[in-house]
C-alpha cells in the first residue's frame, strides 16, 4: 500500500523582512494562480498570489499583502523566479 504519509516534505528557504521562512510547496490551484498572474500585468494579483505562497510556511507565519507592498517589485520578481527554479529542482530530482 502506497502511504502518504511517508511522503517528505520539501522546503523553499527563504530570509524576508529578517524572518527566516521554510515555505512548503505550493498546492495545485495556488500554483495554477501563480502562473496566470505571472502571464499577466496586474501586480495586485501577484502580490495577493505572492502572500498565499509565502503565507503557507513552516513557522506558520502569516505573510500579508501589507508586507509585501513595501518590498521593492525586482526583489518580489527575484523571489518568485527563484521559488520556480526550486521547485523546478525538487520536481526533477528523485533523490528528494
Amino acid at each position: 500500500m502506497f502511504d502518504l504519509n511517508n511522503i517528505i516534505t520539501r522546503y523553499f528557504t527563504l530570509s524576508i523582512n529578517n524572518t527566516q521562512l521554510e515555505v512548503e510547496p505550493p498546492r495545485v490551484k495556488t500554483l495554477k494562480k501563480l502562473i496566470a498572474v505571472q502571464k499577466s500585468e496586474d501586480y495586485d494579483a501577484f502580490i495577493e498570489v505572492m502572500s498565499e505562497v509565502l503565507s503557507k510556511n513552516r513557522q506558520n507565519k502569516k505573510i500579508t499583502v501589507e508586507m509585501l507592498d513595501g518590498i521593492d517589485v525586482d526583489v518580489l520578481n527575484e523571489i518568485s523566479v527563484q521559488y520556480f527554479t526550486w521547485l523546478s529542482e525538487v520536481k526533477n530530482n528523485p533523490n528528494l
